[in-house]
């Protein structure tokens, strides 16, 4: 399995508006890893949390993102696997 040198980012998310979502190889330990997001405008923001964390804050709406839609995350939030459907 390839591994970035340290520093790189790892994709483990998008958006459906265009939004994507890495972890930063840094430091050493991956437990400690921030979440750098690209959002759609080609903005870079990092937080410096885990992505567990950092779901948890998006949808607790403890952590705000820039540039991501207003009204995100809605009142009836819903996470969706690989293979949910929205049709």
């Amino acid at each position: 399995m390839p591994f970035p040198q340290p520093g790189g980012l790892i994709s483990w998310a998008s958006s459906n508006s265009g939004d994507s979502f890495y972890w930063k190889t840094s430091p050493a330990d991956p437990d400690a890893w921030p979440v750098v997001v690209r959002t759609d405008n080609a903005e870079w923001y990092e937080f410096p949390v885990g992505a567990v964390e950092f779901l948890a804050g998006v949808y607790g709406r403890t952590i705000d993102v820039p540039g991501m839609p207003r009204d995100f995350p809605s009142e009836s939030p819903k996470v969706l696997g690989l293979s949910d459907r929205i049709d």
